[in-house]
């Protein structure tokens, strides 16, 4: 599963990257108004703007972990499905920051929620790669069922 997952999604990342910096040059373009516009940001840092210039090191640290995973993942071949899923996510996430830090020297953004409801109003521009990691972390937050004996 994660043969396919993992360069499945680090290739939709790297494309939509890639369409954001062709097509977003010149600034803002509203998706949904009052919702969502996608805005071009080059991230040198981590999420929230923590680490400012931290690219180098970061994106070492993101191959390593990717690594770690799919080692664990290799090492533990009867991981139930979701768990699988949201490991290879991660570990899709991680690279495709990794590719751009590693690569432009910064990570691209172009999502942005642009909203008033309060929890997201000032929530930081992201991209693919990011959502991949947080809904592979929430996913193995999930309470997984256990058959009873």
């Amino acid at each position: 599963m994660p043969l396919f997952i993992v360069p499945l999604l680090l290739a939709l990342d790297q494309v939509f990257k890639l369409a954001a910096i062709q097509s977003l040059t010149a600034g803002s373009r509203t998706v949904i108004p009052g919702l969502l516009d996608f805005t071009l940001v080059y991230n040198t840092g981590a999420a929230f703007g923590l680490f400012t210039g931290g690219a180098p090191w970061l994106a070492y640290i993101n191959v390593v972990v990717g690594f770690g995973i799919l080692y664990y993942l290799y090492r533990n071949p009867r991981l139930p499905a979701v768990q699988m899923v949201a490991l290879s996510m991660i570990v899709a996430g991680a690279w495709g920051n990794a590719i751009d830090r590693i690569g432009r020297g910064s990570v691209v953004d172009y999502i942005d929620m642009t909203t008033n409801v309060g929890v997201i109003r000032d929530f930081p521009i992201f991209n693919l790669a990011d959502m991949c990691v947080v809904i592979g972390v929430i996913l193995l937050l999930l309470p997984q069922r256990r058959r009873r004996w």
